[in-house]
């Protein structure tokens, strides 16, 4: 019961800094990627049917006029961009707990607040929950410059606005946020782990981009295995190496792991080390 009061109070003085600038800097921009990944996506698509080169795939830009008129079509936008808004999210969970450390205010909230996880609990319930938002408005931007760029290009998306396409944008919606709050868990760990801002991104970056993607391509079963992968796969609804189920499973996994590892971190070492 404590417990839950701390992450109460928690949840509540986290929600002073949802006014701070660099806040509403990171939703933009998560805004803003998928506005672009979106308006690339239709903008570049192949003339084609669904099922033709590119159908099926392991996402990307590589898809046909004829799937964007099929009723995911109009989720297409935001799951393409997936990766980028996964590095987003990882990063602004990452720079926001290290610089908790940084700027020394952690020794301070906790002579007032000793239960530790109940304040970690109610600060990743806030950010976990602002980062659903910022996807909610993402979405809506997705689909109406989507709509704008299919117009222009003569595409016909009658079939967005059915209940499977209704559904499909829906599913897609969830992934992302599942992916989202994956990538999430895994920066907040990071940086509890390493404390350095800098030291945090430059090991996360590098792991999640460089790193594994050139192991992904000497490495078919990568997919299924390394995390950053696997997150993506989520975000895409699955892809040809990994299908859906696998991905959830092997990222629950994983995120799982790395909230235990950042718990059993923050609330055993000495916070001024």
């Amino acid at each position: 019961m404590n417990l839950v009061l701390a992450a109460r109070r928690s949840f509540h003085a986290e929600l002073i800094k949802l006014w701070r600038p660099s806040t509403a800097v990171a939703m933009a921009i998560l805004a803003v990627l998928s506005v672009l990944s979106t308006a690339l996506l239709f903008g570049l698509a192949d003339a084609g049917e669904p099922g033709a080169a590119g159908a099926g795939g392991s996402g990307g830009f590589d898809v046909t006029t004829g799937q964007v008129s099929t009723a995911g079509g109009m989720a297409l936008g935001l799951t393409s961009s997936s990766t980028f808004t996964g590095l987003l999210v990882f990063l602004v969970f990452a720079i926001t707990i290290t610089l908790e450390y940084s700027q020394g205010t952690l020794r301070t909230l906790f002579l007032r607040e000793p239960r530790r996880l109940g304040w970690l609990a109610g600060r990743m319930s806030l950010t976990l929950a602002l980062t659903a938002v910022a996807l909610i408005c993402a979405v809506v931007l997705s689909v109406g410059v989507g709509y704008v760029v299919a117009t222009l290009r003569g595409i016909d998306t009658s079939a967005w606005w059915s209940a499977d396409g209704v559904r499909h944008l829906a599913s897609g919606y969830l992934n992302a946020l599942v992916a989202a709050a994956f990538f999430g868990v895994a920066g907040t760990a990071l940086g509890l782990v390493l404390r350095s801002t800098a030291l945090t991104l430059a090991v996360g970056v590098a792991w999640t981009f460089p790193i594994e993607h050139i192991i992904q391509e000497s490495w078919g079963a990568s997919n299924r295995v390394l995390p950053g992968l696997v997150f993506d796969a989520i975000g895409q609804g699955g892809v040809s190496e990994a299908g859906y189920g696998t991905a959830l499973l092997v990222g629950t996994a994983y995120a799982l792991g790395a909230a235990l590892l950042g718990a059993i971190t923050l609330s055993r070492r000495d916070v001024t080390a």
